[in-house]
């Protein structure tokens, strides 16, 4: 927390609503009062945490004061004639730090207090007038201690206050984990009568000590400070928190969800909203002998009932036992929220029922409230299903888009004869499902009712006596029953679908969309003519595109295309006849699906494919995407994060692999070339050393030829004259045996009578 006392806000209109402004960033004073407090700022610390961002967004639009009948706070002023009373009503003003600070700042606080100062932090949270600690999202030592100092700061200060403050601490109920039932009665419940006998986990034993510290920090205050320690049952609701791996399992259509252990235990839960209202109410009454307060919902499920409701709402249906210590092999939880699920508490909320009045959300508990909860669960994390059609002529390319919009986006993607062909597999497997039989105590009647349905619908595809189930040979009524079916289903219902090449005509369109008996509750009512088709929103296409091109240019393109692609849409043969049949179906606007689209104002956007010239048609596709918009999902989970990275491992190392054996190539290569230029150059140099040293020889011939006949013979004699001489200068003499015996010379053997040679 920053200590600049520059930065702080200043003005009476500040001074006089306790000193925060909103949207600004509060730093200490640096002359402090001596009870400076804003009675109406509530701080939670860590307000953009599951608890923490709901609880501050709901106190954010309640008035100050309404849990207390007839003491709404609101200021009075006179009109300009001094006799009207303008009344203004007095919101609480939330104030909070951030867990994250990469994050957003939530729209409802006033101001984002920073906890990087301890000391500052510490003198600055006795201006607000109520504290809030939530202990569920932070388990830590410095929780812990954290908390404890607020508590000995309140403590210390409270003869300084002539306004009381409040202290709330959000636990759970790990305090109560080894609690036994009032005189080992199994049906006996627990309730707030019962804290001083509670028994825990030794692992949560600093927990309840935290709680008995918090409770204690009230007393010995003459009033001056209200500490109050909430303990929260499981909170569900929202985006959902400790329940969301469920939650997701069963939005990504898992064939079961997990049941740990028998499933019997009785798991205490509360809903989000259900704990928000207990909290105001905590804050406005102020409970003078109770402070410690159980926050449950009336009606306590086990965890396999809790779990049956998530997977019959988003899921198969099904369930499945599992030991009861995979629990804590699930990576998307924490061992906190593991032990959460195993509770066994059969606990209620005695004090608030006695002396809150709160008009309760889920005063039947979860299994009741599973749609809502369902419905809170899409919209907050962004799930909405997409729903798309793509229609078109007849190889136009709608399955080649269709699918790579499938897998952008992961959608659902049918052709209109795989939907009816696979559906018929899916229908059989439904008909004989059982619900695993040692699961005891859930509702079937979900069961009972799919099964039901799938029974129904095999026994209508029988009646057709057709050899081959698809679409061409069924009636239209119940190929349009099957696609209601299968769209109308969890899978299609969580993620989306895109469907390809349906409705054809305006009746199909009719049937399909138009709710039946059974989808009153989802009915829609047309706002065109009054008394118009009851439309079923689950089905209403949010994007629908029609690809357009000339018969010329389709015609080519199918010649193109490989053999194989042209046979398994059965096109080789009588492509003409069917595109022919397509132009006529649409030759009348009247009977055609686009008038119907118009009479319901249902928007379709026109794509014209004849420029795309891209492989795969990626140009419509990234177009498409574009007007899609951002995918509405999870994205890829962690196994599948996992596994790209492995992948994009695996690639680099295989890159990397591959560069170092190119590089050992080219060295390689290059050594051999070096090797193979020196052996050539070596065998040039060769044959150059010859090619001169015969031409040496040759030129020596004559010269050879010369010395043994005019050199060699008198010089050999004179060599072995000196032999047989050996005088002492042996030179000398041989020099005087070639002068006196040179053959051609002037020495006596030429020259006997010694005439000089003219």
């Amino acid at each position: 927390m920053d200590s600049e006392p520059e930065e702080h806000y200043e003005g009476s209109e500040s001074e006089e609503e306790g000193g925060f402004s909103i949207g600004t960033i509060v730093f200490p004073l640096q002359q402090e009062q001596k009870d400076f407090v804003d009675e109406r700022a509530i701080l939670i610390n860590d307000a953009d945490t599951y608890i923490g961002a709901y609880l501050g967004k709901y106190l954010s639009e309640q008035i100050v004061g309404s849990t207390v009948s007839g003491s709404e706070d609101a200021d009075e002023e006179l009109g300009e004639d001094g006799e009207e009373t303008i009344t203004t009503t007095r919101y609480w003003k939330i104030l909070g730090t951030l867990f994250d600070r990469k994050k957003i700042v939530p729209s409802f606080l006033w101001a984002v207090m920073k906890n990087d100062d301890y000391t500052a932090y510490m003198k600055e949270i006795l201006k607000c007038g109520v504290i809030i600690y939530d202990i569920t999202s932070d388990q830590s030592p410095q929780r812990f201690a954290e908390i404890r100092a607020v508590c000995d700061s309140l403590r210390s200060k409270w003869p300084t206050f002539k306004i009381k403050r409040v202290f709330i601490l959000i636990s759970s109920l790990h305090s109560w984990s080894n609690t036994s039932p009032p005189l080992n009665d199994p049906k006996a419940v627990l309730s707030e009568e019962n804290y001083r006998f509670r028994r825990t986990h030794p692992l949560y034993r600093d927990l309840q000590l935290l709680e008995r510290y918090v409770v204690a920090s009230g007393k010995m205050t003459k009033g001056m400070v209200k500490a109050y320690v909430i303990g929260a049952g499981v909170v569900y609701g929202g985006e959902e928190n400790c329940l969301h791996h469920w939650f997701k399992s069963g939005w990504h259509n898992s064939k079961h969800l997990q049941v740990y252990g028998e499933g019997k235990n009785r798991v205490p839960t509360i809903y989000l909203k259900d704990l928000a209202k207990i909290v105001q109410n905590v804050v406005e009454s102020t409970p003078l002998n109770q402070r410690y307060i159980i926050a449950v919902d009336p009606f306590i499920s086990q965890q396999n009932q809790v779990v049956k409701a998530i997977s019959d709402a988003l899921g198969t249906g099904r369930i499945k036992r599992f030991p009861q210590e995979d629990v804590y092999l699930n990576r998307e939880l924490t061992t906190f929220q593991a032990d959460q699920i195993l509770l066994d508490l059969n606990i209620e909320s005695k004090f608030c029922k006695n002396h809150f009045q709160i008009d309760r959300e889920a005063e039947n508990g979860f299994p009741i409230m599973i749609n809502r909860v369902v419905g809170e669960y899409r919209t907050d994390r962004n799930l909405i299903p997409l729903k798309v059609i793509i229609l078109g002529p007849p190889g136009v390319g709608k399955s080649t888009i269709g699918r790579q919009i499938s897998d952008l986006y992961h959608l659902h993607h049918f052709t209109l004869n795989e939907l009816v062909m696979s559906t018929r597999d899916l229908l059989k497997e439904v008909a004989g499902d059982e619900t695993e039989p040692d699961i005891a105590d859930v509702d079937r009647r979900a069961d009972d009712l799919a099964r039901n349905t799938a029974l129904a619908l095999l026994g209508d595809i029988d009646e057709a006596e057709v050899d081959v189930i698809n679409s061409d040979q069924l009636p239209k009524e119940l190929v349009v029953k099957i696609i209601r079916y299968r769209l109308l289903g969890h899978p299609c219902q969580n993620q989306g679908f895109i469907l390809d090449g349906f409705p054809e005509t305006y009746d199909q369109a009719k049937l399909l969309f138009v709710a039946d008996e059974h989808s009153a509750e989802y009915a829609q009512e047309d706002e065109g003519e009054e008394g118009g088709d009851l439309l079923d929103i689950r089905l209403i296409p949010d994007r629908v595109f029609f690809l357009e091109a000339p018969d010329g240019f389709l015609k080519d393109r199918l010649a193109s295309l490989p053999i194989t692609k042209v046979q398994e849409r059965h096109l080789e043969n009588n492509y003409e006849e069917v595109l022919a049949k397509y132009r006529r179906i649409n030759e009348i606007y009247e009977k055609s699906v686009l008038a119907y689209f118009d009479e319901h104002e249902i928007i379709y956007v026109p794509v014209d494919v004849v420029a795309d010239e891209t492989s795969f048609m990626k140009q419509t596709v990234s177009l498409l995407s574009i007007i899609l918009g951002r995918p509405r999902n999870y994205g890829i989970s962690k196994e599948e994060e996992e596994a790209l990275k492995n992948a994009q491992k695996f690639e680099l190392a295989e890159k990397e692999q591959k560069e170092l054996e190119d590089l050992a190539l080219l060295e390689s290569t290059e050594l051999e070339e070096r090797r193979k230029n020196i052996q050539k150059w070596m065998g040039k140099l060769a044959k150059v050393k010859k090619e001169e040293f015969e031409r040496e020889e040759s030129s020596l011939v004559p010269l050879r030829n010369y010395l043994m006949s005019h050199v060699v013979p008198t010089l050999t004699r004179g060599l072995i004259d000196v032999t047989r001489a050996r005088p002492d200068d042996p030179i000398d003499f041989l020099a005087e045996y070639l002068f006196q015996n040179n053959p051609g010379g002037i020495g006596p053997v030429n020259n006997p009578g010694g005439k000089k040679q003219k």
